[in-house]
């Protein structure tokens, strides 16, 4: 069997092994039973173009969201055409749902029964909604109700342009997958290849199906049949949906990629769904562009306070260079250096940024414009979430988590200690709007030092998670914390650690370095001898499981930023934009391509860098006695 003969088998096989990963999927989903009590007062129904529910439907979704204990329930009809059955498998495991707190809410886009006070908590204007605006809705009412939102099959309910017309005819609306690519890349924003991912698989079959024309068959006839298949039983798809599928399962995804071909052919501008998060509205870009032009045209020079020639840390003037770096993550402008005290080791920016340079650098990544992309790294990083919380201590009854940004971190922790009452605290906006979906119980904005006295003895934990190296004085930070912390309460910190291997391998584009934002990296022993100082008692201090995963890929996406930037960012002037997109364009392709290299990389050097203390971060329990 020669080479081409193997992709064809492959496709089989991938078909047969996912159809019964996404049957498993829908069969965790629950079938809503009937019920004869009214619809709750507090429900509001939001059905998409073309939905239909009777009274009987809608009794049946009120009662089940009040027994389930749900605000938001997206309602899943018992007959989808096959495109939408197979696009909610790949989206959603039931199973998981409701328990990931920081999962992005998504469903069937059909219909949803939502709590009136939680969608009133949203600001968003419904009236007659299309499936887009019911993405949109879904993600937005999931973080709201992170542990309150779940999808249930809702038998009775039934979309009037599901199916072929009365008339004989042809399909309209979503029956035909006309807004397939539009949900899709709505729904996925940070995942605009998904779509066209079936594409690919079919022409690996083309390419293979002289070689071994039966497994390509095979393959054909598996992915014709896969919707029965993931149905089980429980979704139906129609027989005249079925025979049509395979042309309505590819058609948009088709139009797409020729309606783009076209338009960058002929230069002609082709009305397309777009992938990624919502482009910024035109007016908010003008003005960011001016305000950017006007900071640029003053120089950057005037960001960086006079260089230094003693350590901050301990005073000694025995300083080398361990980096000279840029912004990997925006490319703004600017060199910036970083010593390391040849005496207690400590590593500092030298010379430090200013206020406003710290304002000029920060602009736009955790709010702003760059909020989304913020959003999604953070809301990928349950897991570490969860072990971060999982410490050996007694139930907390507040805590208080510096740094908190949108207040991930304190929404996957109620898992673990669902009693706890979490605040947050930030210098930026985002803390304002944790507090508004509720992550956060209470959002102070500020500094801890200037707040501490406010809050003095008030908390059972204080956490520090990758925060003590973005501050101007990491001692005074200590110093605060040990403040508010109640007699017998716990510090917990965890910082990047300069002296990783990867530190070194990496160099500009390691994340621990973050440059400009990054302004101390405190060694361990460094940092357990400040908190002593401070009156706290040390009590574990941890590094190999505490490294975190991703440096090869995140470097990778470093090097693709930084060697063709964005052109569309406002601190950027670029004269002729459509050469630099597809200059950016063929990199990111090259980029995406030796990802998977980057990721096995990854893999392959965690053992070595797990061990003793090479991990790029490490963990300090601490208590007040």
């Amino acid at each position: 069997m020669n080479r081409r003969a193997l992709l064809p088998v492959a496709a089989c096989a991938g078909v047969g092994i996912n159809g019964l990963r996404l049957r498993a999927r829908m069969r965790a989903l629950a079938v809503i039973a009937p019920a004869d009590e009214p619809v709750h007062p507090s429900h509001v129904f939001l059905l998409a173009d073309g939905v239909r529910l009777d009274e009987p439907a809608r009794r049946a979704a009120s009662a089940h969201a009040r027994r389930e204990g749900l605000t938001v329930l997206d309602l899943v009809p018992a007959e989808l055409p096959a495109h939408e059955l197979l696009d909610l498998a790949r989206l959603v495991d039931p199973a998981r749902y409701r328990t990931q707190r920081l999962e992005r809410g998504r469903g069937a886009f059909r219909a949803l029964l939502v709590d009136r006070d939680v969608l009133e908590r949203t600001g968003l204007d419904l009236k007659d909604p299309s499936r887009v605006d019911l993405v949109a809705a879904t993600a937005a009412l999931k973080l709201l109700a992170p542990a309150s939102t779940d999808l249930a099959i809702l038998p009775g309910l039934t979309t009037a342009d599901g199916f072929t017309p009365a008339d004989g005819g042809p399909p309209t609306g979503s029956a035909d997958g006309s807004d397939r690519v539009a949900v899709q890349f709505a729904a996925r924003p940070w995942e605009p290849g998904q779509p066209f991912f079936p594409l690919a698989r079919d022409l690996a079959v083309a390419a293979g199906a002289t070689a071994a024309p039966g497994w390509a068959l095979g393959a054909a006839v598996l992915s014709w049949l896969q919707p029965l298949v993931v149905g089980a039983g429980r979704i139906r798809v129609p027989a005249t949906d079925l025979v049509r599928s395979p042309l309505t399962r590819r058609r948009p995804a088709l139009r797409t990629l020729a309606s783009a071909v076209g338009g960058a052919v002929t230069g002609s501008g082709v009305d397309l769904p777009r992938p990624g998060p919502p482009a910024p509205e035109p007016a908010v870009l003008a003005a960011k562009r001016r305000e950017y032009a006007a900071d640029l045209a003053a120089g950057i020079d005037r960001f960086l306070e006079p260089a230094t020639t003693s350590c901050p840390w301990c005073g000694g003037t025995d300083l080398s260079l361990a980096l000279r770096g840029a912004d990997a993550i925006q490319v703004k402008p600017g060199v910036f250096r970083y010593d390391r005290c040849g005496g207690c080791g400590h590593v500092f920016q030298n010379p430090r940024l200013t206020l406003d340079g710290l304002d000029f650098y920060y602009r736009d990544t955790y709010s702003g414009l760059g909020s989304g992309l913020t959003e999604e790294l953070f809301r990928r990083n349950t897991d570490s979430y969860l072990e971060r919380a999982r410490i050996d201590i007694p139930t907390p009854r507040r805590w208080l988590d510096v740094g908190g940004g949108f207040g991930h971190f304190c929404a996957a922790a109620r898992e673990v200690w669902p009693t706890t009452s979490f605040d947050g605290l930030d210098i930026g906006a985002a803390i304002g709007e944790a507090e508004r979906r509720g992550w956060v119980d209470q959002a102070y904005r500020g500094l801890l030092p200037d707040l501490a006295g406010t809050m003095s003895g008030r908390y059972d934990v204080v956490s520090m998670f990758h925060y003590l190296e973005h501050t101007r004085d990491p001692r005074a930070e200590l110093r605060a914390a040990a403040e508010v912390l109640a007699p017998g309460g716990h510090l917990l910190i965890e910082v990047p650690n300069a002296q990783s291997p990867a530190a070194r391998w990496y160099g500009t584009y390691w994340p621990g370095w973050f440059v400009p934002q990054h302004q101390h990296l405190v060694p361990s022993d460094n940092l357990t001898a400040a908190l002593g100082e401070v009156g706290l008692e040390v009590l574990d201090v941890r590094f190999g499981e505490t490294h975190q995963r991703g440096d090869a890929p995140v470097v990778f996406w470093g090097m693709w930023q930084r060697a063709t930037p964005s052109p569309a960012v406002p601190w950027r002037e670029v004269s002729r934009p459509g050469l630099a997109r597809g200059r950016r364009a063929l990199v990111g392709a090259a980029v995406f391509t030796a990802m998977p290299a980057a990721i096995a990389w990854d893999m392959a050097s965690r053992p070595y860098l797990t061990t003793g203390r090479r991990s790029n971060a490490y963990r300090i329990l601490a208590r007040l006695p």
